[in-house]
């Protein structure tokens, strides 16, 4: 019995696939990280040029052509209004987020 536990005391081969794992979950957990912030600075980015984007204003005046019948011509576009998402900072369920219980 003595013999079969410094044996497994000394047994070094399962050690490398313990590091390997250890380090492949560590990058896992960077990338998934990684993907969120990508993920949450592209939703701000696509709504920042959404804003952009109402806002350009397209008002035109054409006085027109009274030689050829053309008669003037006008388009005055209402300025729009957005309003930010407000999207929430903290996880559904925790203390100060909207869907928390009282």
């Amino acid at each position: 019995m003595q013999q079969i536990l410094q044996q497994a005391w000394r047994e070094d081969d399962g050690v490398l696939s313990f590091e390997w794992t250890i380090i492949t979950v560590v990058i896992v957990f960077g990338i998934v990280g990684g993907f969120a912030a990508i993920r949450d600075a592209l939703i701000d980015e696509l709504g920042d040029m959404a804003e952009a984007v109402i806002e350009i204003d397209q008002s035109f005046s054409f006085s027109g052509l009274p030689a050829f019948g053309i008669p003037p011509s006008s388009f005055t576009d209402p300025p729009g209004s957005v309003t930010d998402c407000g999207r929430q900072t903290t996880p559904l369920g925790h203390p100060g987020s909207s869907d928390a219980p009282a």
